[in-house]
């Protein structure tokens, strides 16, 4: 994961993205601890208009020092996030403010003739990044964020006797057999919200506040632009999947009561409900050996990680996983949680596709490099995901028979149309929570719960167990958009390539997809690589796939 609020919170990315979303991985962009002093007054008027030469060299000189300075950071960030006590950020963050806080460079930059459509773009991004930064960087904002953070990370949960951190409390949610124990897991869930709740709620009001005055625009459809989308296109994309996989949905969940053996379906049932499907293969595509096998899944498609600059290491963390861009194409570094079974070896999967973009990305300057579209970015996280329940990598590199390919497929599927159902409930409460902050969230998030998961949330005041509406604010959208991304490749190169890719398919990948930056628009970058823009339809199609071999016999039974 990588993400521009990451910056600012020295938090990696997000709640767990239902396997292998992890999340969920955020990727992170200049913008998020910047203090950029945007000048309307203050600032003469420029007797002369600048050049274009004397502006591009400026912006040259920034960005090379802003990428010296990075390096640091995330060195910081990759100690502070095992935990490190002995180092601070703020020393760098100084340094990177003085950089950046000019505002008679700022006016100078938007007043310049640039006709180089390059500079036009770095311009672009430029300013985007200074409009975020002065958001995320509000001195209100940074205290309140930073104390939901600390309690969010301190705090345990009394489950059964027993105190939990977050992961051990997901690992229960997804795999506790007494449904009892998974209950109150469900509940105290709410713990953090209880304790969190309030300072989130003032958290949104403060950045409604703060958007116009830095971004001319509310803040969440600011949100939107700055991650490559916008409000209409995106709900009517969830519409578009929520309505087209209604049967199939509702099939599941009469499945799921069916064999769970349930009167009632509860919120407490569903995520653990997957592991029931194929618990012998848990154990088969657990942490051991999964990044070697994530490296031969990488070496099919030409990609050698014994010569990238990438440095593994699974430890405990918030989130599932966090590839940090040291040095882009020099330096990266991996952490992995420890979670269980496919869980894991999806999201290391998923992790790996982020170092490889990281590894190749091939932009003229940092701002190109480090302000790609985030659904692209997360995209190719999901591409390298999708890549072990294919059923020829599944039976070559994991070693699993063809039955068994065949019903971790189908076990994908159908999770794949709940954990995408539950993207849309967070996406959707957080817009309309912004649309509204005054409103009762639990009454809110049942609301929207009932729309797309069609359970009984019970009020249950859980919503603020999400950690990325305080710390990466309207992001959990780009999960979606990157299952539509990941299908929607993985669909071009099947024409292209045929069912094994083989290392012709990752030359295309790289030339089309790794090497991307933020010199083109998502849109641009589809095209140019499927020959469309995105689509939600190679996706929705995928959830609506019949099982085929042993999963449809499963089925039938």
């Amino acid at each position: 994961m990588h993400s521009d609020e990451q910056k600012e919170q020295k938090l990696n990315c997000g709640q767990e993205q239902l396997s292998r979303l992890s999340c969920a991985r955020m990727r992170t962009t200049l913008s998020a601890i910047l203090v950029v002093l945007l000048a309307s007054g203050g600032v003469g008027q420029l007797t002369t208009v600048p050049s274009a030469k004397s502006v591009e060299a400026t912006l040259d000189s920034k960005e090379q020092e802003l990428e010296r300075l990075y390096a640091s950071y995330w060195q910081i960030q990759y100690q502070l996030e095992q935990d490190a006590t002995s180092v601070s950020d703020k020393d760098v963050n100084r340094k990177i403010r003085d950089v950046i806080s000019d505002p008679e460079f700022l006016h100078t930059l938007k007043v310049a003739h640039l006709e180089d459509p390059v500079l036009q773009r770095r311009r672009q991004l430029f300013l985007e990044v200074a409009a975020d930064s002065q958001i995320s960087t509000d001195t209100d904002l940074v205290t309140l964020v930073e104390s939901i953070r600390r309690d969010g990370s301190t705090i345990r949960y009394k489950i059964g006797g027993k105190l939990l951190d977050r992961p051990e409390l997901d690992n229960v949610l997804g795999h506790e057999v007494d449904r009892d124990v998974r209950r109150q897991a469900w509940y105290a869930q709410a713990e953090l919200t209880k304790l969190t709740g309030d300072r989130i709620c003032e958290v949104m009001k403060l950045r409604n506040q703060l958007g116009p005055r830095y971004a001319g625009e509310h803040f969440s459809d600011f949100m939107l632009r700055r991650r490559a989308t916008n409000r209409q296109e995106l709900l009517s994309w969830f519409e578009q999947i929520r309505t087209s996989t209604e049967p199939e949905y509702r099939a599941l969940l009469s499945r799921m009561q069916r064999e769970l053996r349930v009167e009632k379906l509860e919120p407490w049932d569903l995520e653990y409900y997957f592991s029931t499907l194929s618990p012998e293969l848990e154990s088969k595509l657990g942490l051991e050996g999964a990044w070697k096998r994530t490296t031969k899944v990488a070496g099919l498609l030409g990609f050698d990680f014994s010569r990238l600059p990438v440095d593994v290491k699974i430890t405990d963390i918030t989130f599932g996983g966090y590839t940090m861009p040291i040095w882009y194409g020099k330096e990266i570094k991996l952490l992995v949680s420890k979670h269980t079974g496919i869980r894991f070896a999806d999201t290391i999967l998923h992790e790996s596709g982020h170092a490889l973009h990281f590894s190749f990305v091939q932009e003229p300057t940092f701002i190109l490099r480090d302000n790609y579209p985030p659904p692209m970015d997360e995209g190719l996280g999901q591409t390298m995901s999708l890549m072990m329940f294919r059923p020829e990598i599944a039976t070559t590199v994991y070693g699993l028979s063809s039955d068994e390919a065949s019903i971790l497929n189908e076990r994908r599927r159908l999770e794949s149309n709940y954990s995408l159902r539950v993207l849309m409930v967070q996406s959707e409460f957080e817009l309309e929570a912004y649309d509204n902050p005054q409103q009762d969230f639990t009454v809110l998030y049942d609301r929207v719960c009932s729309k797309y998961l069609d359970v009984d949330c019970h009020q249950s005041n859980t919503w603020g167990y999400d950690p990325f509406y305080a710390a990466i604010p309207i992001y959990q959208q780009n999960y979606v958009l990157a299952e539509m991304f990941a299908y929607q490749v993985h669909h071009t190169l099947d024409q292209r390539f045929g069912r094994n890719w083989g290392r012709e398919g990752g030359s295309y990948l790289h030339d089309k997809f790794l090497i991307r930056g933020g010199s083109l628009t998502l849109d641009q970058i589809m095209q140019q690589g499927t020959g469309e823009g995105l689509s939600a339809k190679y996706l929705v199609a995928a959830l609506k796939a019949q099982p085929t071999g042993a999963a449809a016999k499963s089925e039938s039974k």
